[in-house]
Parts: C-alpha cells; structure tokens; sequence
C-alpha cells in the first residue's frame, strides 16, 4: 500500500506525467468514468480538462490539498460524488473512493436505463425490477419478493399501465415511462 503525501506522487505512481494523464487515465480505466478535480487551499478546483492541467510545474504547487472524485450518470440526471481525499491518502483509500463512486454510478445506471419498476415496500424500502422480471441487484437481502411478484406478473398487462403505481399486497409498484426520463 503506498501513501501519497502530494499530487506529485500521486501522479508518478500511476506511470503519468501530470495531473492531466492521471485523470484521463482513471476516467478512461473505470466503468462510470469518474470525474476528478484538484482541490486547492483558496476554495478553487481545477478539473482535468480546464486550461493548464498538463502544466508540469503545476505538478509542484505547494497549493493543491488533495482530489475530488466523482462521476455524471449517463442515461440519467443523477451526478455521484463527489468524495474528497486530501493528502496524504493511501493507495487503498483512493481505491476504496473510486469502487464506492462506481458502484453507485452503476446502481443509477442500471435503475434508469434498465429498470422498469420500482417497488416500495409498506416499511418504505425501495428496490427496482427489470425488464424481464427480475428482482434487481440491489433488492434488499431481508425482502422476499419472490410471492408478490409472481402473483403480481400474471396481472401486470391488465393492471398496471405505464406512468402509474398500483398497490398490490401492500406493496406500492410504479411502471417506469422510460419515454418521460429526463438524460
């Protein structure tokens, strides 16, 4: 595990040249394609893309406090993030802050490209079904669905229309209008 005490280190550590790479490079090597910004002691970021991150000298500005990391959903309206790692950050916990903004990035991804139901239990949990009838990934371990939903599938044509919420066995089940999400 390596701990980085500046933004110098943590660039070099990942083979890159400057901020710039670095960024690109986690952008282009994980799923959600996070968004990473520099963290300046004034208040003011700096994002890979904005003018002057491939400035070398930048890489020794005693200014820079650490990074924020986060992501826009695609397919969706929903931004994650962003989660602050100020130095000096180990390797692990810059880790740890990019799985943790994929795997949410991932849960809306899936929610509103994939899912076509939302189910809200009567305790006010909520979970998503797909397409296919599927309870999805994030359904909840202490909630068995299984009796709902095949009494619940055998109805669904006549029942329940796209944009509108039906209560079935205390369950309150909305049909997503994939038509009116906004991207």
């Amino acid at each position: 595990m390596k701990t980085y005490k500046n933004i110098n280190q943590l660039v070099k550590a990942h083979g890159c040249e400057n901020f710039r790479q670095f960024a690109r490079a986690l952008y282009k090597n994980t799923a959600c394609g996070p968004w990473t910004r520099l963290l300046l002691t004034e208040g003011r970021t700096y994002y890979y893309e904005d003018k002057g991150m491939d400035d070398p000298s930048l890489l020794i500005d005693e200014n820079i406090l650490g990074i924020d990391i986060g992501s826009i959903v695609e397919g969706s309206d929903v931004e994650v993030g962003p989660i602050a790692l100020h130095f000096p950050f180990t390797s692990m916990q810059l880790d740890e802050a990019v799985k943790e903004i994929n795997d949410e990035a991932d849960f809306y991804w899936k929610r509103d490209n994939e899912s076509s139901y939302r189910i809200t239990a009567p305790d006010g949990k909520e979970w998503f079904a797909d397409v296919g009838f599927s309870v999805s990934y994030d359904t909840p371990p202490t909630v068995d669905a299984s009796d709902v939903f095949e009494d619940f599938i055998r109805k669904l044509d006549e029942e329940v229309e796209e944009d509108s919420t039906t209560l079935f066995k205390g369950y309150t089940i909305y049909r997503i209008d994939k038509s009116m999400l906004t991207y």
